[in-house]
Formats: structure tokens, C-alpha cells, sequence
């Protein structure tokens, strides 16, 4: 399982396509920074991309309380498990 790692809310294309693109079945996404803006405004194409992909999402507790939303999509992590997520994967992808 590789882990990758979304910390903008858009990315310029073809980098938007790349990442999406790249991912495997059992792969875990995670929304992290402005990333987590995702949540609210692209939560379609997120939906569309853990059914195809069979991948999880996660995105950070503490994000989501700094930009004061409640994403409806993923699960929230704490920093301990990210850490944990982290090192469990077996690949690490910051996009």
C-alpha cells in the first residue's frame, strides 16, 4: 500500500491527472494542508476515485478544525496516526 499525500486543494494539470492517474488498488489518500478543501469542493471526483481505485481516504482532524469544516468523505486522522499510516506504508508520495 502506498500513501499519497494531497496538500493543495487544486494542482495545475497535468499534475492533477498524474496523481490520480498513479493510484493503485489499496492505495490510502490523504488530504492534508489546503488539500483538505477537497473534502467540500471536490467531493464528487474523491467519491469517484475511492469506488474505481478501491482506495481510502483519510485527511487530518486538526485541518479540518483550522479551516472550520466537517468533511462529510474520508476519515479523520490524529497526527499520532498519521505517523503510523506513514510508517506502515510502504511508499510515501507527496504531491
Amino acid at each position: 500500500m502506498r500513501l499519497h499525500q494531497i496538500n493543495q486543494l487544486t494542482y495545475p494539470e497535468p499534475l492533477e491527472s498524474t496523481w490520480q492517474n498513479s493510484l493503485q488498488a489499496n492505495d490510502q489518500v490523504l488530504l492534508i494542508e489546503s488539500g483538505i478543501l477537497r473534502t467540500v469542493q471536490n467531493t464528487a471526483t474523491l467519491q469517484t476515485l475511492i469506488e474505481t481505485k478501491n482506495t481510502q481516504l483519510y485527511y487530518l482532524q486538526s485541518d479540518a478544525v483550522a479551516y472550520g469544516i466537517s468533511p462529510k468523505i474520508g476519515i479523520g486522522l490524529s497526527d499520532q496516526e498519521w505517523v503510523d499510516l506513514t510508517f506502515a506504508s510502504e511508499a510515501n508520495i507527496s504531491w
